[in-house]
């Protein structure tokens, strides 16, 4: 696990540390060890941490309870083989025709009006009325 410095310039190994205690009664309102056990008043272990998880697995996790399958029966499957179809090119027509997309009336800063035209080729133009 990991080391830790304290304030006072001690290091603690918090591994070390729970594995020295794991078999002492955590201090909280539940029933459990500091290795995540449930036990009786007299410490004994009633439940064990692993039975806890497998249900709370089973219970929470999606496909946790299914078999585990090798790796190696994977590998005999044949791979299919999939067809990416590549975006088809604008035709020269499609190219060449450019439209009026936006046509707005707008005024600059000295009075005089012009229209803003937008074009579908994403092209701007000012004109002046």
């Amino acid at each position: 696990m990991k080391t830790v410095k304290t304030a006072r310039g001690r290091t603690i190994d918090m591994g070390a540390l729970a594995e020295k205690n794991e078999k002492t009664r955590a201090v909280s309102n539940l029933n459990m060890n500091g290795r995540g056990d449930i036990i009786d008043n007299r410490g004994n272990v009633e439940i064990p941490r692993e039975e806890i998880q497998k249900k709370f697995y089973k219970n929470n996790v999606p496909g946790a309870d299914t078999e585990t399958v090798s790796i190696k029966a994977e590998e005999t499957k044949t791979e299919e083989k999939t067809v990416v179809e590549e975006p088809k090119a604008p035709t020269k027509k499609q190219k060449d025709e450019v439209t009026e997309v936006n046509k707005t009336a707008r005024t600059r800063d000295d009075g005089t009006q012009y229209f803003e035209v937008e074009y579908s080729d994403g092209s701007m133009q000012d004109i002046d009325i």
